[in-house]
């Protein structure tokens, strides 16, 4: 497995890009390039498939609005409802993820990733480190660990490294994403 550690230190791709007003830069692989190392060695924990249409996910309220949500203290409300992945981003219905960015403080990195062309939200775009949405029964925490080892191989990340920073309401569904309430972790 490749830990986070690994990943955080090792953070040495070939392209630099710098992220909205800041000089911390974000490093990127370059368009079309092929990396090799151990971040590109087989994932026994990947999916077949960029997401299963009929995976359910809990039903949330929308946010009162967006200057009233609390991202430090607010939580999403449920509507003890449940829908398909495909009914919620059909229809623009509010629902949770997990958003997990993996940062090297020394060096002001944060990995990114390439999306897989086949997701149904923004195709071939860079994303944070990791995410995912939380299945219907799994905690926040459960689905963290899940998707930092789908994504990136990473298998070693204990629940008392996961703590919830802020959530976020991302009202994207207008611009061809999904409305999900993004819970957000840091590891460094």
């Amino acid at each position: 497995s490749i830990s986070i550690a690994y990943l955080a230190r090792h953070l040495t791709l070939s392209q630099t890009i710098t992220m909205g007003d800041s000089n911390a830069p974000c490093k990127i692989p370059p368009s079309g390039s092929q990396q090799t190392g151990p971040a590109q060695q087989l994932n026994p924990h990947a999916l077949d498939s960029a997401q299963d249409p009929t995976e359910r996910f809990e039903v949330m309220q929308p946010p009162p609005s967006s200057t009233s949500f609390d991202p430090y203290h607010d939580l999403p409300i449920s509507t003890n409802s449940y829908a398909t992945r495909a009914h919620v981003h059909q229809n623009g219905i509010w629902h949770c993820s997990v958003h997990i960015w993996i940062v090297n403080p020394s060096s002001s990195t944060v990995l990114l990733q390439k999306r897989s062309m086949t997701k149904d939200t923004f195709p071939g775009r860079l994303d944070i480190s990791s995410a995912g949405h939380v299945e219907a029964g799994k905690s926040l925490v459960k689905t963290a660990q899940l998707e930092l080892a789908e994504e990136l191989g990473v298998d070693d990340v204990e629940e008392s490294e996961l703590k919830l920073s802020f959530v976020i309401p991302a009202e994207q569904y207008s611009v061809g994403g999904c409305n999900a309430y993004e819970h957000v972790y840091f590891l460094t």
